[in-house]
């Protein structure tokens, strides 16, 4: 598996696994913990979760029954919108600890921007990675704006920014401006978006006729033209699936190299249209949606 050096020394698997809405939204059982599983013995090993997710007792269920050892793992998860600040991040992280039966996490991210809590928010981070709980730490949707007001008082860089990336929306000056303060791109919802939001797989790009033309020249399916778009260019991809045949193609993407011109033709479709939430618009929703007990 290919890894990316993140800027703090630490590494991280350049594919990982996301474990949102398996099965359905915030699902809480045993299916779910059997899918996680079988992604474990497919051979994944960075996974990313979040307390609003829901997952997180079940992907630390999930890594014990697998009997692999802890340090083999990469584990991510995130702070909500309701849970910041800087008491609340503290309690927030040591909930995700316990759900997870973990002693530390190999990142925590704040999921959301919620600028007037940022300050507060990732001074406890700093405070959860000098204790040795955190060994990394990021972010999630957040704007250049966003990211400028952080680094005014960071003590500690960002090593990592999570968006919704893929072919149709490929937020290049975001992408660029991250590159220039050495913060790794991570992408979610690599694919266009998944059964959960409801898009029919005709209206996105793992179904677009470039992206096809693509895969057939290589003999891949157009989810690993895209997956291998993200990783050949350093950015870190989580797509997720529930199939044995779809977790072991999402694996198989070193064998095969895009060309300069295929990336250019991939980069040309963006459309900067966003399937998720807009971080300039999340935030009332946002504080709608509780993290689950």
């Amino acid at each position: 598996m290919q890894h990316i050096q993140l800027n703090d020394g630490n590494s991280i698997p350049a594919l990982g696994y996301g474990v949102c809405a398996i099965g359905a939204w915030q699902q809480n059982d045993d299916y779910v913990t059997d899918v996680i599983f079988r992604a474990i013995e497919a051979g994944y090993r960075h996974f990313d979760t979040a307390s609003l997710y829901g997952t997180e007792r079940n992907l630390g269920e999930a890594m014990k029954r697998s009997g692999i050892p802890r340090s083999e793992f990469y584990i991510v998860s995130k702070v909500w919108d309701n849970e910041q600040g800087y008491n609340n991040t503290i309690a927030a992280c040591e909930r995700s600890l316990a759900r997870l039966g973990l002693d530390y996490l190999d990142l925590y991210v704040i999921h959301w921007p919620v600028p007037e809590q940022t300050q507060a928010t990732w001074q406890a981070m700093e405070t959860l990675q000098q204790q040795g709980k955190i060994r990394s730490l990021g972010l999630s949707n957040f704007r250049i704006s966003d990211i400028e007001q952080l680094l005014s008082f960071a003590n500690i860089k960002p090593v990592y920014n999570q968006l919704e990336l893929h072919p149709y929306m490929t937020q290049q000056a975001l992408v660029e401006y991250c590159a220039q303060h050495e913060i790794a791109v991570s992408c979610w919802s690599p694919l266009g978006s998944g059964n959960w939001s409801g898009v029919a797989a005709s209206e996105k790009p793992i179904s677009d006729p470039a992206i096809k033309a693509i895969a057939e020249k290589y003999s891949v399916s157009t989810a690993q033209v895209i997956l291998r778009w993200n990783i050949q260019q350093g950015r870190i991809a989580i797509p997720k699936s529930e199939s044995d045949k779809n977790l072991q193609a999402n694996l198989a993407l070193f064998d095969f190299a895009l060309s300069a011109e295929d990336i250019a033709i991939i980069d040309a479709l963006n459309r900067n249209h966003r399937y998720g939430a807009d971080p300039d618009t999340a935030y009332a929703d946002n504080m709608q949606m509780d993290v689950p007990a």
